[in-house]
């Protein structure tokens, strides 16, 4: 009875070391940080930043999508940490500053995004039936390598009976659900 006893825990003591081996071996998940998105002057007057917009909408779509195989650096993080650094929109364009905003949040991959094209049409039509177009590149910059490496580009339509600025987080939000889901897997397909 005492040799079974024995056993038995001296087999529960290997399994837990184990397990715990195992468990310290197993890498950490990549994190991922969402730069606010830069955009042409001409987007026109807004009574909000759709810049900003983009920029939390996709973290919370990427967070949803991560499966584990990645975490997303809170949007409030990235802002304190832009504003920390004087962010200028260019600076999305600037590899030393994408390093230094990533070293300032922690992040592994940060993902920049463009809006090239953010076009409502209004016509008179409102509300009846608005229509608003838009373009988006999502960047993935790797700090370590100092260069972009992997893109992914979406664009959306919409018509719709709604004011301006709503039709207008409708659009982007639309572009941005359609190309997550590329966009985590190349995230995730660049996880350690």
């Amino acid at each position: 009875m005492r040799r079974r006893r024995a056993i038995a825990l001296l087999s529960l003591g290997t399994v837990l070391s184990l397990s715990g081996q195992v468990g310290a071996a197993a890498p950490a998940a990549r994190t991922v940080g969402v730069v606010e998105f830069y955009a042409p002057p001409q987007l026109g007057p807004y009574s909000f930043a759709p810049e900003r917009f983009a920029a939390n909408d996709l973290s919370m779509l990427l967070a949803r999508a991560a499966s584990g195989q990645f975490t997303v650096v809170p949007r409030e993080s990235m802002e304190r940490a832009e504003a920390s650094l004087g962010w200028q929109t260019l600076d999305a364009l600037r590899f030393e500053r994408l390093r230094a905003l990533a070293q300032g949040v922690g992040a592994d991959t940060l993902v920049v995004g463009q809006i090239s094209l953010l076009v409502n049409l209004e016509g008179g039509r409102i509300p009846a039936n608005a229509s608003a177009d838009t373009n988006l590149t999502l960047q993935v910059f790797d700090p370590a390598q100092g260069r972009f490496a992997a893109e992914v580009r979406q664009s959306a339509s919409v018509v719709a009976g709604l004011q301006r600025d709503l039709l207008t987080e409708l659009v982007l939000h639309n572009a941005l659900v359609r190309a997550a889901p590329s966009l985590a897997a190349a995230l995730g397909a660049r996880s350690p």
